[in-house]
């Protein structure tokens, strides 16, 4: 069964409604007149009736206006000799016509024009009666004062909304005020702090490289010096992007993994990488992605798996790349830098991968190693109205 309950409140509601209930006033009074006059309709009462009923369908457009239209009509009563026909069973329907002009007077218009309108039509109702009548008074001023009430709490209502609105735009300007304070302070404890650090440790790898004369040692120190210098740059990315400002260089790349693997061999990491196929199909963004997952599992091996070689792959085909990084078991103890770091590796790398439109898969091998593999798709140009794919 269909359901009726929205066109039904949609008939029931505003101009509808009043256009409904005019058509069934003017239907009853062509109704009685022909069915209930026994032989001698006097047709003459639709020149009063049908007007009336449509003062009705007019009363939320034109209240003012549809109310003296009534009053005019109440007027013709007597000149008419309509009193005996209205003021029976005919007119009774008719008595919701100044009840609803009254209403409406009271909700959309002033307090001058609506009481000077109800008055009015108490008034012609009193002398279409022919005679003092309290349901006149009861059925102007009740429902006059009704709708100044209603007026009242709508003109409240709107109030409290604009309020609302303004709260609501303020909590938002607060929260983005709040949100660039953090930045700029994570921005400041990162350049005060961290960078502070990384300085320090390039220039005393930096003295040691030239107090040794041991080649090991100086190769160690300067896997140190460059590895520092690379991340003090990227701190300084990091901190003109919190800061709310494009970051000067560019990002890291697919392209420097060989860098990357050859760090990682100076620290004592048996690192090997291959690249198969078309690898350079990724956008910079991709590209980056790639890279930070490289760069994570590296660290990842380096932390937990010590003495572990760790085989890099980068394979590229029409539909995108592939990057896998495999360690082994560890084969010495622990290096006591597995508690280092929040925990949050591979989730880091999963969320850059979503962000990018790829999958990462992490888990352990057969063997004892661990294999972390991402999927990231092939960069193209975006066609005209087809929608950027979401995270």
């Amino acid at each position: 069964m269909p359901d009726l309950a929205g066109p039904l409140k949609r008939l029931l509601i505003g101009s509808r409604a009043d256009a409904l209930l005019a058509a069934l006033l003017a239907a009853w009074a062509i109704g009685y007149l022909g069915l209930a006059a026994h032989g001698n309709p006097q047709w003459t009462a639709l020149l009063f009736a049908l007007p009336l009923a449509a003062t009705v369908a007019a009363r939320r457009r034109w209240p003012a206006g549809a109310t003296v239209v009534a009053c005019a009509l109440l007027l013709a009563v007597l000149p008419l000799d309509l009193s005996a026909a209205l003021n029976g069973p005919l007119g009774t329907p008719f008595l919701c016509v100044p009840f609803l002009l009254c209403y409406s007077l009271g909700t959309q218009t002033s307090v001058a024009t609506g009481l000077a309108g109800t008055v009015l039509l108490a008034a012609c109702l009193q002398i279409a009666s022919g005679g003092f009548s309290v349901v006149a008074e009861m059925i102007t001023f009740g429902p006059w004062l009704a709708g100044r009430v209603v007026l009242s709490r709508r003109r409240l209502a709107e109030q409290l909304q604009a309020r609302n609105d303004e709260l609501r735009a303020e909590q938002e300007a607060f929260a983005e005020e709040s949100v660039r304070y953090e930045r700029a302070r994570i921005a400041r404890d990162l350049h005060d702090v961290v960078a502070h650090c990384l300085s320090v440790m390039v220039v005393q790898a930096s003295a040691g490289q030239r107090m040794t004369d041991r080649g090991e040692v100086a190769e160690a120190l300067e896997s140190v010096v460059a590895a520092a210098a690379q991340a003090q740059t990227e701190i300084g990315m990091l901190v003109e992007l919190l800061a709310g400002g494009l970051p000067a260089g560019a990002a890291p790349q697919l392209a420097m993994v060989s860098e990357l693997v050859h760090r990682a061999t100076g620290t004592g990491l048996a690192v090997s990488c291959r690249f198969v196929g078309d690898c350079d199909q990724l956008g910079a963004a991709a590209s980056e992605t790639a890279y930070r997952v490289i760069q994570e599992a590296v660290t990842n091996a380096f932390k937990h798996a010590p003495g572990a070689p760790v085989d890099i792959t980068v394979q590229g085909d029409d539909t995108g790349v592939t990057v896998a990084i495999v360690n082994a078991a560890p084969r010495e103890g622990p290096a006591g830098l597995a508690a280092s770091g929040g925990g949050y590796g591979l989730a880091g790398m999963r969320e850059r991968v979503r962000t990018s439109g790829g999958s990462l898969t992490s888990g352990p091998t057969a063997d004892g190693g661990w294999r972390v593999s991402a999927v990231l798709p092939a960069h193209r140009s975006r066609q005209p109205g087809e929608p950027v794919p979401g995270p």
